[in-house]
């Protein structure tokens, strides 16, 4: 919990996002550790769900629906008002629930915004200052959809890092390879389009990468070996700079075993929510058969 929930639950939820919660669990804790430092009021409700971009992507809009439907039955039970994600896909997504649910009500808050300001009005906070350059890559998402390129950026800078840009990036960024599914529909084309990205950025002499999306950070790093390039996430690089410490496997990322049961695990949470949907199917359709009578 933040400061400000010691004397009750926070009305503002942490919303991880699948990738955070189910594959990068401990960069999950990560966040709620630097929330904590810098003094961001915070929740976490035990159930979570899909904010269902990925099928909204896929042309399923009455199934999007349901799940920001149900999403919004979540957050209300927990007397959430407020909420903040570190992911770029559901800090989107959720900006848009409005077009599904009439009686949306919840404010969505831009993190990074929170983030830049906490360690602009209490730089003591800075444990360790970041060395040396640094490209950040930016999310489409976060970019093109959400307008946000600066406080990144800003932050990078404020905790020390020395930002170089080229050419392509910011408005004009190209995209990874990481968006829209294509990791899932075309995996080659994917790392086709990410070891390119790499490539345009260390023919500018860079060599380390900065990310705000895990899936930028997964596609990033499993297409950066041989190249001899470092991938970060933006959480990584705040944590370090904050003095917290780094989760175990933040080196090398969790062994086949581990990244299995996290799969198990992400498979299992969709499954029982497709349940739940269905149930909640049939008991509307039987509420309707009933009226008709």
């Amino acid at each position: 919990m933040g400061l400000f929930s010691i004397f009750g639950k926070s009305n503002v939820v942490y919303f991880p996002g699948c990738y955070t919660y189910f594959r990068f669990k401990e960069h999950f804790e990560l966040y709620q550790k630097i929330f904590s430092k810098l003094g961001i009021d915070f929740n976490v409700v035990e159930k979570k769900i899909c904010c269902g971009l990925p099928a909204f992507e896929a042309g399923y809009d009455n199934e999007t629906r349901k799940i920001a439907r149900r999403n919004f039955e979540i957050f209300k039970e927990a007397g959430i008002k407020q909420i903040i994600t570190n992911s770029p896909c559901c800090y989107k997504m959720l900006l848009d629930y409005n077009k599904f649910l009439p009686d949306w009500n919840i404010s969505v808050l831009n993190l990074w915004q929170i983030i830049l300001e906490k360690i602009e009005t209490k730089p003591s906070l800075i444990r360790s200052s970041g060395k040396g350059v640094v490209f950040y890559q930016d999310s489409c998402y976060l970019g093109r959809y959400c307008n946000i390129y600066d406080e990144p950026r800003k932050i990078l800078k404020l905790i020390g890092y020395d930002l170089k840009e080229i050419p392509d990036s910011r408005e004009k960024s190209i995209c990874c390879g990481s968006c829209g599914g294509l990791t899932i529909v075309n995996p080659k084309l994917a790392d086709k389009a990410a070891r390119e990205r790499l490539m345009q950025i260390k023919r500018a002499g860079i060599n380390r990468v900065v990310v705000s999306s895990f899936k930028e950070y997964e596609l990033l790093k499993k297409n950066s070996k041989e190249l001899g390039m470092e991938i970060f996430e933006l959480g990584e690089v705040i944590g370090l700079a904050l003095g917290l410490r780094m989760p175990k496997e933040t080196e090398e990322e969790s062994d086949d075993e581990s990244d299995e049961e996290k799969i198990l695990e992400e498979t299992q949470a969709n499954m029982d929510f497709a349940e739940e949907l269905e149930e909640d199917e049939s008991e509307n359709k039987k509420e309707k058969e009933l009226d008709d009578e």
